[in-house]
């Protein structure tokens, strides 16, 4: 009988459009493909009870701030688990572009027990494994090398990455300060570049308008573990103006690539995840 696997995340995408959230449940679309079961819970409704009832399953812990303590306890005694680390929860501020070299004080370190119980800690990029490793000193890793997308979304790339570029750049237009929309507006101004702020809830329309700009400006005021948007512009052929010892995603080899070449890569990549996955766990 195959594996079921539930994953555990703070908030649906339908809720917050975020990449932790994207990339979840792009991940559980890809065991889905594959013919395997896969609930969704989320950690706020993860009770021990709830785990108790479903101990048959393997657990994905994505984002899991609201994940009761007496749960982590439980999950830690009992279940067989991974934890898909995507923002840094083993610091109290979840963003270690605040310390030297990306180390946090031993007093700021949480969540070590529940990562150390892990069949493994799953990440993204090595930049966002290697400074987790660097922090806990744990060594139960697996390093999925992206993040994840669906097939329809890498076939929908491919349809509008040739588009005309309109010798503009493009900065996302999000209010969360972490991106840094008034930094790159003010960079732009002294530079004398001309830009566009871009946005769109729906996700193709924002990828299309994406796609007609040559650049791609992505300051940011966090250690990105992968920086999904980054890849999505690369992808679509733009270039990208950013701190690259930020970026997770320019950590990994593939990141030379961009439009089709790249697109391809990360088909073969997130296709791949499910079975790196079921290997760790039968290792």
């Amino acid at each position: 009988m195959k594996t079921k696997f539930c994953m555990v995340m703070d908030f649906y995408f339908s809720e917050i459009q975020g990449g932790a959230e994207i990339n979840a449940e792009s991940l559980v679309d890809r065991f889905v493909s594959q013919g395997y079961d896969v609930m969704k819970i989320k950690s706020e409704l993860a009770t021990v009870e709830f785990l108790e009832t479903h101990k048959d399953y393997v657990f994905i812990f994505s984002n899991f701030i609201l994940l009761p303590e007496s749960s982590k306890q439980y999950a830690i005694k009992n279940l067989k688990y991974f934890v898909y680390e995507q923002d840094h929860k083993y610091i109290k501020s979840r963003n270690p572009i605040k310390y030297v070299d990306f180390i946090a004080p031993k007093e700021e370190r949480i969540n070590i027990d529940f990562y150390s119980h892990a069949i493994k800690v799953m990440f993204l990029t090595k930049l966002s494994m290697d400074v987790f490793q660097s922090n806990t000193e744990l060594n139960n890793l697996l390093n999925l090398k992206s993040s994840v997308w669906r097939t329809d979304e890498l076939q929908y790339f491919k349809q509008i990455c040739n588009n005309e570029k309109n010798n503009k750049i493009a900065i996302m237009n999000s209010s969360n300060p972490i991106k840094r929309r008034s930094d790159c507006i003010n960079l732009c101004k002294q530079k004398g570049w001309d830009y566009d702020l871009i946005g769109d809830r729906n996700f193709k329309k924002f990828m299309e308008k994406m796609s007609k700009y040559e650049k791609f400006l992505f300051l940011t005021g966090h250690l990105e573990t992968c920086a999904r948007v980054v890849v999505e512009a690369k992808m679509l052929n733009l270039k990208v103006i950013t701190n690259k010892k930020l970026i997770g995603a320019a950590s990994e080899d593939w990141y030379s690539l961009s439009g089709k070449e790249l697109i391809d890569e990360m088909e073969k990549i997130s296709d791949s995840m499910p079975s790196k996955i079921l290997e760790a766990l039968n290792d």
